[in-house]
């Protein structure tokens, strides 16, 4: 009998997709942290490297596992409608507070604008693309995450129910990766799309035109869906995490090697020189097949416990918070003049204490909550006692 029938998948929540998500999200606090730091700092730059391929790829794996997991318990409408009741409230709490203070900042910062917050406004809400600084988010700032997690949940629900027989083929298909089939073949694919349809459709964040990006995050978000219940392909990312390991750290080493030499941003560098998309997805995918499969195997199958129910419950307010908390952080520091390091110390602990306190404000009142991301909006419910779960092959 292969090894993979020797183990049982984890029903309802999988604890090492939640230290995943928790370390993923919380990771983006100290990332968007070293944005404000990286001109002209080399060191930084690569560092920020070392997850940039991979971090957000994972979050929409992890994503489409737990959809997955939430299907099992509604229909495909009322997938779509726990989710809209999840994730828009957040949403737009974020477009109509969160973006324009993020915006006002970053005017300031960038272009040293002089007008006041409330003249900001007016001008912002008139026509927020224009007002926003150069280089600025769309209109949902940092949770153009959350927006496109949105869409393709609308998207996925559609196809569900319209015809859910896909899935359980699909499941089969991603039970059949193993070996370099699973290690090698979604490597060659992001590869292709990374030389033919990266340089056509770069990555914007705009959602209509970031048509790059759709198919390399919703692909991953289908993906994360059909595994999650794939016994096989968790035994044997396992079985190859130390070989994603390596084919992560070989991708990271040859795309920051050759980015160097161009006196630019690697993935600068890369717009001239679409050979480097090899190293990068090289990166993405041995990064991926890493995190999971040691995840797996030191979570579920080791000695590591669940996430904290603190940590699983904080982390999506934190990301909601962080962006603002941080940049107004950096921009009352800033005229100080204090050393780098120590100024950045205060700003990720100001950032922090306040992420802490708004979400004890989301758990205690709850219209914060609901705009925090910790409650859905009203009461219904549309859970059903389906039964979809697919024993591990």
């Amino acid at each position: 009998m292969p090894a993979y029938r020797a183990h049982t998948l984890p029903t309802g929540r999988r604890p090492d997709l939640d230290w995943l998500r928790v370390l993923m999200f919380g990771g983006l606090i100290f990332y968007h942290e070293g944005l404000l730091y990286e001109p002209g700092r080399n060191l930084v730059t690569l560092a920020l490297l070392a997850t940039h391929p991979w971090r957000m790829s994972l979050l929409f794996l992890i994503s489409g596992a737990a959809t997955r997991f939430m299907w099992d318990r509604h229909s495909a409408a009322g997938l779509s409608a726990e989710r809209s009741l999840r994730l828009l409230p957040p949403l737009t709490f974020a477009i109509l507070i969160i973006v324009p203070l993020q915006a006002y900042i970053a005017l300031v910062e960038g272009a040293a604008y002089a007008g006041g917050y409330l003249d900001f406004l007016k001008a912002y809400f008139a026509a927020p693309l224009k007002v926003a600084a150069p280089g600025q988010l769309p209109v949902y700032g940092h949770l153009w995450f959350v927006f496109y997690l949105w869409a393709y949940t609308m998207a996925l629900s559609l196809m569900l129910a319209v015809k859910p027989g896909w899935v359980r083929k699909g499941e089969r298909a991603v039970n059949r990766l193993g070996g370099m089939g699973l290690l090698l073949g979604p490597y060659v694919l992001l590869t292709l799309l990374r030389l033919v349809a990266y340089p056509l459709f770069p990555v914007t964040l705009g959602f209509i035109d970031d048509w790059y990006n759709h198919i390399v995050s919703g692909g991953l978000f289908v993906m994360g869906f059909l595994a999650a219940r794939a016994g096989r392909f968790w035994a044997e990312a396992v079985r190859l995490r130390w070989a994603g390991l390596m084919l992560a750290v070989a991708g990271y080493g040859a795309y920051s090697a050759l980015g160097s030499q161009f006196n630019a941003p690697p993935e600068w560098a890369e717009i001239s020189n679409r050979s480097m998309g090899l190293f990068y997805e090289m990166e993405r995918w041995g990064a991926l097949v890493a995190v999971l499969g040691f995840g797996y195997r030191l979570v579920v199958q080791g000695p590591i416990p669940a996430a904290p129910r603190y940590l699983t419950g904080a982390i999506f307010t934190y990301y909601i918070v962080h962006e603002p908390a941080l940049l107004a952080a950096y921009h009352w520091l800033k005229p100080l003049h204090l050393p780098a390091a120590l100024e950045a110390v205060l700003v990720a602990a100001v950032t922090l204490a306040t992420c802490a306190l708004a979400y004890e404000a989301a758990r205690r009142v709850r219209w914060v909550g609901v705009a925090l991301g910790q409650r859905r909006f009203g009461h219904w419910s549309f859970k059903k006692p389906l039964e979809r779960a697919v024993p591990a092959e």
